[in-house]
């Protein structure tokens, strides 16, 4: 059964743009993740982004770099709880 007050949900991305290049360090902030590294999952344009840091309201992640103009794509995901709810 679902129930929203169990899915993760994602509040703030800073910085919200980085460079193609990759190397840019982001923090996402939000509310249901997982303080285990191994547990979460961030994808950004295709392109895993590496977790070296996590807490249940934080993940902080470096981009990787863009193979050329993608369309913009963000998946983000904890384990046994699923797909954080983007605002």
């Amino acid at each position: 059964m679902f129930k929203g007050t169990l899915t993760p949900l994602l509040t703030a991305i800073l910085p919200r743009y980085g460079t193609v290049t990759g190397g840019t360090v982001v923090t996402f902030t939000g509310t249901g993740f997982s303080s285990v590294i191994s547990e979460n999952s961030i994808v950004i344009d295709e392109v895993p982004c590496v977790i070296t840091a996590a807490t249940a309201t934080s993940i902080i992640c470096t981009t990787g770099k863009r193979p050329g103009l993608r369309t913009s794509r963000l998946d983000i995901k904890v384990a046994n709880k699923g797909s954080v709810a983007l605002q």
